[in-house]
This record gives C-alpha cells, structure tokens and sequence, in this order.
C-alpha cells in the first residue's frame, strides 16, 4: 500500500513538474543605463498576473535598471549569461524602450535567440532596439508615433503602419506608443496560455480587453501642445519634485504609470520615496534614489482602477488640462489623442 501511496505521489509530482517545465517563458529585456518604466513594469504584471506564463526581467548585468523617465530603480532577476546557463531557452522575448537603442552585444543576443526560434515584443521605441538589431528589415512594424517619420528614414525596408496598436510578422511583434504595451501583452498572453487566462487577468487587473484597432494619425503636435511645453519649460519657478511612494506589495501597473507620466508633464519629475528598498505584488525589487530631495512639493496616489486614465485627471488636476492631454499624447492614449470635432 505504501508502495502504491508514493507511486502515486511521484507520478502526480512528475505530471506537476512537465506542467511546469512546459509554461511558456518571457523575459522581459531591461538596460541598467536606462529603461522606460511602463513599458517594462506593464506586461511583467500583467504576466506575471496569469499564474499561466514564467516572466523574468532580464538584463545584461546584474546592476540595478533605472527605470525612466523618473528616479527609480529595479533589480534584474537574471543576467543573459545566467539565462544561457539555465539551459532554458525564452519563448518570448518583451524588449521596451531604452536609453541606448543600439548595443552591438544586445543585437546579437535578440539574433541569436530569434535564430533559436524565441519571438520578440517591443513595446513603444522597443522598436528602435529591434531595428537597430536588423530585426525588422523587411517586415512590417509599428512604433511610437513621434518616432514614426525619423524611423521611415532610417529604416526604409521596414513598412512603418499607423493604423494598428501592435503587429506582428513572423517571430516580430511591435506596438504603438506606451499605453499599446497593455492590450498587446494581453492579446500576447491569450495566444500563449489561452483566451479565458487572458480575459481572467483582464479583469483582475481591471484592464479593458484588447482591440488592435488604431488611428496613429490622431496623435500628433499641435500647436495647444507644443504651448504646453514651451510655457511648461520657462515656468522654472513652478517646477516639482513628486514623491511616488513604495511600500510592500507594490502594485507595477499603477507605480510604472505614475513614475513615467508625472516625469512628461515638463513641470515636475517623479521619485520613488519612502523605504529604500521594497518588493512589488510579483517579486520585483524596487529601490528608491540613496539621495531624495529634501522635501516633495506633493505625494502621488496610485492610481486603480483605469490607471493611466486615472493618473492622467490627478496630472490635470495638478497642472491643468493642456499638460494632463500632452501626457496621454505621450503615452499615445486615447485621451491624448487630436480632436478632430
């Protein structure tokens, strides 16, 4: 009997560890020097989230990634050489956008690994890491839409669209502006853990479900916002320092979002504050400045739920509607987008 007891018992953990072993595998890319904060901190919870796929934050090195375009950092959780000798290949690769597009040794690395059959996702100027990689010549792609002219130039073999979020060619996904990481990672993960894992994490996290559609034409300079920025910029006397707090079980989505969009209002600048150290909902190692202003001129809420809209009304309540606009512009957000009426 005891005998049958533990056949049964091995036969259950050998059935649990294949299911294991057999979840798919996505490795967000970060760059110590610099990475942009929603675009690595959104699609690692939203993953993360499903319970259904293995994430890690990778980078080159193991120190730690600033993350931009605020004052804060996150540790990585494994370094390229630690993933080559795990034995244990990405299935896919999120690569957000970073503060040196072009890295000769982090090309290789994406060839390599597409060469081994992973798929790479960037998420916003990502792209630009893609096609600096000769990742994307000859396929089609989608960027940031500020990005999309210089990159026509660039890179004149890559067919540059504006009417989708995100699209993918061959091994190749790449999305629109920032606020185009959610519904991409979303849509992401219902092809590799299914459409009901997909719509259950949507709606614990509170996120809509994910449509591809997209007019990139509706985001543009306008003259309100360049406005914006230039009386932003040489009101000097006004600017602030925003203290965005950490705490224990901090929640990604609504973190990165604050960091990065009160860090584009041209009137302020996001740090993290409180405890030097913390640990997110899903096991990231978060680290404030050693060195935080003496005093914040205002400590952000974390926005839940509808995060970026959320966060985009406290900016406007903050600093007035023409800033809270040209931010969502800068996410490439439906409220940033030209009225057209």
């Amino acid at each position: 009997m005891r005998r049958l007891v533990a056949s049964i018992l091995a036969l259950v953990t050998l059935l649990f560890a294949g299911a294991a072993a057999a979840r798919p595998y996505v490795v967000v890319l970060a760059d110590a020097r610099g990475t942009v904060a929603t675009d690595l901190l959104a699609p690692y919870a939203i993953l993360a989230e499903s319970g259904a796929v293995d994430v890690a934050v990778a980078s080159a090195t193991s120190a730690p990634v600033r993350l931009t375009p605020g004052v804060a950092w996150v540790s990585p959780q494994a370094t390229l050489t630690q993933l080559s000798r795990s034995g244990r290949r990405p299935d896919v690769i999120i690569v957000p956008a970073m503060s040196i597009e072009d890295d000769p040794a982090r090309s290789a690395w994406l060839r390599r690994q597409v060469e081994g059959g992973a798929r790479v996702m960037s998420i916003c100027n990502g792209a630009k890491v893609l096609a600096a990689a000769g990742l994307l010549d000859g396929r089609q792609a989608v960027i940031h839409w500020y990005s999309r002219k210089p990159m026509r130039k660039a890179y004149p073999r890559t067919t540059w669209r504006e009417d989708l979020r995100w699209v993918s060619d061959g091994p190749v996904t790449t999305t629109a502006g920032i606020s185009a990481g959610e519904p991409a990672t979303l849509h992401l993960l219902g092809e590799l853990a299914g459409k009901a894992v997909m719509r259950e994490t949507a709606e614990r996290l509170q996120l809509p479900m994910p449509q591809a559609g997209h007019n990139g034409q509706d985001y543009r300079l306008t003259l309100p916002g360049m406005t914006t920025v230039v009386l932003n910029r040489l009101a000097f006397w006004r600017r602030e320092t925003v203290a965005v707090p950490l705490a224990e079980n901090l929640d990604e989505l609504a973190f990165g979002t604050a960091l990065d969009a009160w860090s584009r209002t041209y009137r302020s600048r996001a740090w993290a504050s409180g405890p030097p150290t913390v640990r997110t909902r899903h096991g990231l190692l978060v680290y404030r400045s050693a060195e935080t202003p003496a005093r914040f001129a205002r400590e952000v809420v974390l926005q839940r739920p509808d995060v970026m809209t959320n966060t985009f009304r406290e900016i406007a309540t903050a600093y007035g509607v023409s800033t809270a606009r040209f931010v969502a512009l800068q996410f490439e957000h439906p409220a940033g987008a030209v009225d057209r009426s």
